[in-house]
């Protein structure tokens, strides 16, 4: 780590660097790398075919080029914020296509179908959207590879909550998801980062209707999404496409 300079650990977060992801970076480095300047004094390394760049920036010294730790952590943090915010809104999809896939079972052999008012099932029940796999056959609606998620513990950077109504910013006006205690009327999400300007910015919902809406509820918004009880996305939060993400 000489190149980077005695500070690096100060700006660099070793902790989530993966032996996968630098040997991901030297297959790449090995296929193709070049230094691209990007002004008389700054630079990037970028490798592969692809031209993916470095997030460490360099940068001309007096004693010739450097690599810029400090604009490096900063350009981490936002790549891994956009990466954080595409994964929440794939996320939020997901979560409306496992909950249209729940709903298509009877669960509870009531004779009602029903949509699951929990992400993670009770230990041997199928009352959630996840469960462990068993002797029953059916694979839970999110499937093996949501696992590894742990309840209460935020999933690539987002916190996320079942909501069990609406207001009168939602298509159909307001109403409680709920009959009796049976959610059969719809269904909704909030999702909101974990740390705010660190690991996302924007907080995201989405209903049965299956639009995902955005909006920064700033460093309080915690607070906000989890004393929210309805999906309700007034003008002040704005529809999102994917290839509005980065």
């Amino acid at each position: 780590m000489q190149l980077l300079g005695e500070d690096w650990r100060s700006f660099i977060p070793r902790g989530g660097v993966q032996r996968s992801d630098v040997d991901a970076f030297l297959k790449l480095y090995r296929e193709r790398h070049s230094i691209e300047k990007t002004s008389d004094r700054n630079a990037v390394l970028s490798v592969g075919s692809d031209h993916w760049t470095l997030p460490i920036p360099l940068v001309k010294a007096e004693k010739g080029w450097r690599f810029d730790i400090k604009a490096g952590s900063a350009e981490i943090r936002m790549r891994r914020i956009g990466s954080n915010e595409l994964a929440a809104v794939q996320s939020v999809l997901t979560y409306h296509d496992a909950q249209m896939d729940y709903a298509s079972v009877d669960h509870d052999g009531d004779g009602a179908l029903e949509y699951a008012q929990k992400i993670f099932s009770t230990p041997g029940k199928h009352d959630g959207l996840y469960w462990a796999d068993d002797d029953s056959g059916q694979l839970s609606p999110l499937g093996p590879l949501f696992g590894n998620a742990i309840a209460d513990e935020d999933w690539h950077g987002y916190h996320f909550r079942i909501l069990e109504g609406q207001g009168p910013s939602a298509p159909g006006g307001a109403y409680s998801y709920l009959i009796g205690d049976k959610m059969s009327r719809g269904f909704a999400l909030i999702a909101w980062p974990a740390k705010y300007e660190d690991t996302g910015v924007m907080s995201f919902m989405i209903s049965h209707e299956g639009q995902v809406f955005e909006k920064d509820l700033g460093p309080e918004g915690y607070k906000l999404a989890q004393s929210m009880k309805r999906f309700d996305p007034d003008d002040s939060w704005q529809e999102v496409t994917l290839d509005q993400k980065p």
